[in-house]
């Protein structure tokens, strides 16, 4: 967070104040806007003489709920309550009427709420409550334990527009932190959903190999002796096409099973799977694939195959859509990052169009990426082609 500027030695107005900290809560990068807004209540209680300061929100149900609070050197910021503290004057509060309370502060405030606010030794107490989008947000508090008692109007005046500016600044933040929120738990079932189909996978590559995979034997075995056994030519020559369809059925079974569980990652690491993919769809399609895959440290089992499924992805969409003559597959660490391209010379395609529709293939490249803090863009040259581009920061974190 960018420090907050030396306001008080530059001897500004309140009001020139006022203009500053708005500025600079403007200029504040979202995730520090909390901090922000505390250091600037913290800067604002000389302008108004108040050794004690907070901004609270009212709920719906018409409680107070804690913002941020804060004390000048030598004194206790109040506690505010997280989930909303009933009050005797909210009524007052929410039709938007301040609150004032010079010398016995008991004449507006009840002793036990008092006591739970810890005001003892205060001897001036406003509460000044604010509109932010038509409505009452809420308020900010002032309390003084020194002279003066009096809160004058322009002062009154100046609060409220301060405490304007810290809500609007924090309803900002709270949205923000809202779609935090919302990312985090989007962000976990995209992995649980990722996993539950890695774990399907494995189990229907287990039963094509185990089960499938063993009739299939079976059956080429019987195809064989059967084609043996015939002394018809034409019969023979029937079982013997019979015989070679099951054997190509038996390779195609073998290698969807891969394709759904790739071992060869666990056996072999992921530099030979990926070069094993690229020669898996060169030898099914007219396709030159060139790699070029800079020996890296292994990295854990999760970025391996989501690396994996990424190529699958990119490679399946060539395949079907990009009518290439030729791919290039880059995978290489530089300056801690792991750079990842997959590039084709195809006919491309209309980027607007697939963003505003949505590609199933491209969102799920995208989601596998965020996995890992990482980003995937993707770029189709006016003179044909497409770019895959993944880059996953940190790939240290992922060393084995």
């Amino acid at each position: 967070m960018r420090e907050l500027p030396k306001i008080n030695a530059a001897g500004l107005s309140i009001e020139q104040f006022t203009i500053e900290v708005s500025n600079w809560l403007l200029e504040s990068d979202t995730a520090d806007l909390l901090s922000a807004i505390e250091s600037s209540l913290t800067a604002f209680l000389p302008y108004i003489q108040a050794q004690r300061m907070s901004l609270v929100r009212l709920t719906v149900d018409n409680r107070f709920e804690g913002a941020l609070a804060v004390a000048a050197p030598g004194y206790q910021p109040i506690s505010l309550p997280a989930q909303g503290l009933y009050s005797p004057y909210l009524e007052q509060i929410s039709k938007g009427e301040p609150i004032i309370a010079e010398g016995n502060l008991l004449d507006v405030i009840n002793h036990d709420e008092f006591i739970i606010q810890k005001m003892e030794g205060i001897i001036s107490h406003i509460v000044i409550p604010f509109r932010v989008r038509g409505r009452i947000w809420g308020g900010i508090t002032a309390s003084r334990y020194l002279e003066p008692v009096h809160w004058q109007a322009e002062t009154i005046i100046c609060v409220r527009s301060f405490g304007q500016i810290l809500a609007a600044t924090f309803e900002r933040y709270a949205y923000w932190e809202k779609l935090q929120h919302k990312n985090e738990k989007l962000e976990l079932l995209s992995r649980y959903l990722m996993d539950s189909q890695e774990t399907e996978r494995r189990m229907l590559s287990r039963e094509l190999h185990d089960n499938f995979s063993q009739r299939m034997a079976l059956l080429t075995i019987k195809a064989s002796s059967l084609t043996n056994s015939l002394i018809n030519e034409n019969d023979k020559k029937s079982a013997n096409v019979l015989h070679h369809e099951i054997q190509d059925l038996a390779k195609d079974m073998q290698a969807l099973s891969r394709s759904l569980h790739p071992a060869i990652l666990e056996d072999l690491g992921l530099l030979v799977a990926l070069k094993a993919e690229c020669r898996r769809l060169s030898s099914i399609k007219d396709i030159d694939i060139q790699t070029l895959l800079d020996p890296i440290p292994a990295v854990n089992k999760e970025l391996s195959l989501n690396l994996y499924r990424i190529l699958q992805e990119a490679l399946n969409n060539v395949a079907k859509h990009a009518q290439a003559s030729a791919v290039f597959v880059l995978l290489q660490a530089e300056q801690g990052n792991l750079h990842f391209q997959i590039i084709d010379d195809g006919i491309g395609c209309d980027l607007t169009l697939t963003e505003n529709i949505g590609s199933l293939g491209l969102i799920s490249i995208q989601e596998r990426a965020q996995l890992f803090n990482g980003t995937a863009t993707f770029s189709s040259p006016e003179d044909g082609g497409f770019i895959v581009d993944i880059m996953i920061p940190t790939i240290k974190e992922y060393y084995e």
